[in-house]
């Protein structure tokens, strides 16, 4: 079962900073519409700005928030990037969350309120006798709920291995 997280992207992204997004996607295309996979492509393997889905999840943000609109099954700015003044060194950066704070918030878009999420965590991380972090404890509880954690599992890995 697949999870759209709208409301944690959105305190993720910075919307004038996704303005700048569009314009410098839009500008180094050359094209005035891209499909969906070209925009995603662009900010994921291109700019290396963003995962696949939080490149998708950008996507359905800009378009919530008036910066993109969908003609045609393409994506088209209702702004003028021309006109954009995209500083030189930009890079689309995400608010910094911690790993538990966005595994706890994936459990409760699928319904949990955030002390049953803790309360499941602070558990789960008990029945493994401590030795797993928190993230992986919450990660644990997601997977259990069926919920997508694949976004996740890299991250958690690299704060294994570098012990942060």
């Amino acid at each position: 079962m697949r999870q759209a997280l709208p409301s944690i992207m959105e305190e993720k992204v910075d919307v004038d900073g996704l303005k700048n997004a569009i314009a410098h996607v839009f500008k180094g295309r050359g094209k005035s519409r891209l499909s969906r996979t070209e925009f995603t492509f662009a900010l994921a393997y291109e700019l290396k700005w963003l995962t696949p889905d939080e490149s998708r999840e950008a996507i359905d943000i800009a378009l919530r928030e008036g910066l993109l609109k969908e003609e045609g099954g393409k994506l088209v700015p209702t702004f003028n990037v021309k006109e954009a003044q995209v500083p030189r060194d930009f890079r689309l950066k995400l608010t910094c969350r911690s790993l538990f704070d966005r595994t706890i918030d994936l459990l409760i878009s699928a319904g949990m309120s955030r002390e049953a999420a803790l309360e499941m965590a602070a558990k789960k991380r008990e029945q493994y006798g401590g030795l797993v972090t928190p993230e992986v404890a919450a990660l644990a509880i997601a997977k259990e709920k069926k919920l997508s954690v694949e976004a996740y599992i890299d991250e958690a890995y690299a704060q294994l291995i570098n012990n942060k």
